[in-house]
């Protein structure tokens, strides 16, 4: 499959830490379409020498530009001949990163670009009420995993997150007490000092932060994943990513409704636990029963093999960008009313 007709994308990522599913792999699977793509590492750069005919997508993914640099960076991209999306999936009031957003335009930055595309629906939603141009491209899983070996007298358990203390501190006498019960489970965990020192099961592992590639080794390598999320407004905002990371490798899931409620078809392709009794029953049924424990994990590795691979969804932003490059002078028009002060 190839474009329709030429693209060329400049994507600008200001926050690369852990983002191979927004950046790097979105990016690989856009040239195997035959787009022409450079990436610029925390650096706001055009392509230069590209067709002027030829529709140019300046990306700007998580940009923390402050309040007098964004508004001269959509204009001279305007000046160039460039159209600017705005790549945003996270809730941009993001407590962990007030002191950037008070420095920034906040909301208004995603009525002064162009378009915005995002990872979820509430997103979708949230965002449209700043601009008209919005576009909704999932998360979703961009390779398979080679099929691992594994046996019933050693249960790996995975757990990997960042600041997810509120999600997992409620449960940690429930997660101790099924460990307790059965010492076949092993836990693993990637990351999170503090949740892995709250862990009394003698069988832990812990890995520091490492890189994505060797993050999902580990997870893939495990049988059960725990994914505990509090029901906050910015978690309502998060993609299901994790479920999806884990049920490529064939990984029982084990969620909270928050975000994985939309996603996983409980006791299907994954469980959904709402009460700390729903957690003990599901991870003592899950240590107790092999055959219960792979089927969800096949059945998971079904769903997204075949709804949520990257490679069946990737069409839809080429196609996206190209209809948007047609309406260029619209889009322009469209900024040029709200600021004129855009106008080259």
């Amino acid at each position: 499959m190839t474009p329709y007709k030429p693209m060329n994308i400049a994507y600008c990522a200001f926050a690369t830490h852990f983002m191979n599913v927004r950046i790097t792999h979105p990016v690989e699977a856009m040239r195997q379409l035959g787009a022409n793509v450079a990436v610029y590492d925390k650096e706001f750069k055009f392509v230069e020498g590209w067709p002027q005919d030829e529709p140019k997508i300046l990306i700007l993914q998580r940009a923390f530009m402050d309040k007098e640099s964004w508004p001269k960076a959509i204009k001279l991209a305007i000046k160039k001949g460039w159209l600017v999306v705005n790549e945003y999936d996270d809730y941009p009031e993001n407590p962990h990163n007030a002191a950037k957003r008070a420095a920034s335009l906040d909301w208004e930055r995603f009525t002064m670009c162009h378009a915005v595309q995002c990872s979820t629906q509430p997103l979708h939603d949230v965002f449209k009420e700043w601009n008209p141009e919005v576009a909704l491209f999932e998360n979703q899983a961009y390779k398979t995993t080679q099929p691992i070996l594994r046996t019933d007298t050693e249960i790996r358990v995975f757990f990997g997150a960042l600041n997810r203390k509120n999600a997992w501190a409620p449960l940690i006498d429930t997660f101790n007490q099924v460990f307790a019960q059965y010492p076949q489970l092993r836990p693993i965990v990637l990351h999170d000092q503090e949740f892995f020192d709250a862990l009394k099961s003698p069988n832990k592992i812990f890995k520091p932060t490492a890189t994505y590639d060797k993050y999902l080794n580990f997870l893939h390598s495990c049988d059960i994943s725990l994914q505990p999320l509090d029901d906050s407004k910015f978690n309502r905002y998060k993609s299901d990513i994790k479920f999806l990371e884990a049920a490529i490798g064939g990984l029982a899931v084990v969620a909270s409704p928050t975000v994985y409620a939309d996603s996983i078809n409980h006791e299907e392709t994954g469980l959904i636990a709402r009460t700390p009794k729903d957690w003990k029953q599901m991870l003592s049924k899950l240590a107790r029963d092999a055959n219960y424990r792979k089927t969800l994990g096949g059945n998971g590795k079904k769903y997204v093999l075949r709804e949520r691979m990257l490679m069946q969804h990737i069409h839809k932003r080429i196609d996206w960008y190209s209809d948007l490059w047609a309406r260029r002078d619209a889009l322009n028009a469209r900024l040029f009313e709200l600021y004129p002060f855009l106008k080259p």
